[in-house]
């Protein structure tokens, strides 16, 4: 479970401390978000496990202290899937004042037919609609505090490929799982920059990361147990968890300028990270998209609260 020795030498050369830092991450019960909770703590910081499972992260928690004993470990329970407990929780942190550092939206899903329970499809509904929701209500409470703030929304590679058809946003004509999660890693991935414009005189710095190609439970799992099996005959060929975690601490490490995307360096999709290219697609648009984003969730936001 502990970090492998070349993520932890690759650690080391960013020369960077979280000690007396708080991070926050979502669907870090496993994969990726398992793996940046860890290597946060390895650098010395406090986490917060956001997560839909309790049992789970609890679980998760437990194999964490085993390596980390000393270890500070919140679990926070956060349903994306669902606007009330997105209140629930941005409540709860307001209300106890949680002081913190780095917020990183990793939770997701890539495979999940179906909808929310607020009625959205689930891909686009937890991807893309939770974080815009989830972000309205937490960036202004993180705005008051008086430290810099490190916020990271996870998109994904494959945003490149996604085009935005209001008329069938929810691609209801003719459904596409792999069109439906690149649609909503391009409209989070457009939001987040436009985040970054709107933060951009606060103390709040707002990135992009990805994990590149990378098996996961959230890839794995989605499509039964045959192509799990598959997956983990060639896992080689993709990146792990634990490197594709990687994105947060090279953004750390190197400063890099708010609206900033860090992912993979091989074709921005396999081995360590980099600074990735802001791409036309994702700085244009944001307007358009707010207007249609706003329109769709103003029911929901009224039955919530």
């Amino acid at each position: 479970m502990a970090l492998t020795k070349k993520t932890v030498k690759w650690i080391n050369k960013l020369n960077i401390s979280l000690k007396d830092k708080t991070v926050l991450v979502t669907g870090s019960n496993s994969g990726v978000g398992f793996k940046t909770v860890e290597t946060a703590l390895y650098l010395g910081a406090r986490v917060i496990m956001a997560c839909r499972n309790m049992e789970k992260a609890e679980a998760a928690r437990e194999e964490l202290i085993k390596d980390y004993p000393n270890a500070s470990i919140q679990i926070l329970q956060l349903d994306l899937s669902d606007f009330s407990s997105i209140d629930s929780f941005t409540k709860n942190i307001i209300d106890h004042k949680i002081d913190i550092d780095i917020f990183v939206n990793n939770a997701g899903t890539f495979h999940r037919p179906g909808k929310t329970k607020d009625g959205f499809e689930n891909v686009l509904g937890t991807n893309y609609f939770a974080v815009y929701y989830l972000s309205g209500k937490i960036l202004p409470y993180l705005k008051t505090l008086s430290h810099k703030v490190v916020y990271c929304n996870t998109i994904s590679v494959v945003h490149k490929m996604a085009k935005i058809d209001y008329d069938d946003f929810y691609y209801t004509k003719k459904y596409n799982h792999f069109a439906v999660y690149a649609r909503s890693k391009l409209c989070l991935a457009k939001y987040t920059y436009d985040l970054s414009q709107k933060y951009k005189e606060s103390n709040i710095s707002v990135y992009m990361i990805h994990p590149g190609i990378s098996v996961t439970p959230l890839g794995a799992n989605a499509f039964g147990d045959f192509i799990k099996q598959i997956a983990g005959m060639v896992k080689w060929v993709f990146n792990s968890p634990e490197k594709s975690a990687l994105s947060l601490f090279y953004v750390l490490a190197k400063n890099l300028p708010s609206g900033s995307i860090a992912g993979p360096h091989i074709l921005e999709a396999w081995g360590y990270p980099k600074e990735n290219r802001v791409r036309k697609c994702v700085k244009t648009g944001a307007d358009e998209l707010k207007v249609f984003t706003d329109n769709e969730i103003k029911d929901i936001i009224y039955k919530v609260g």
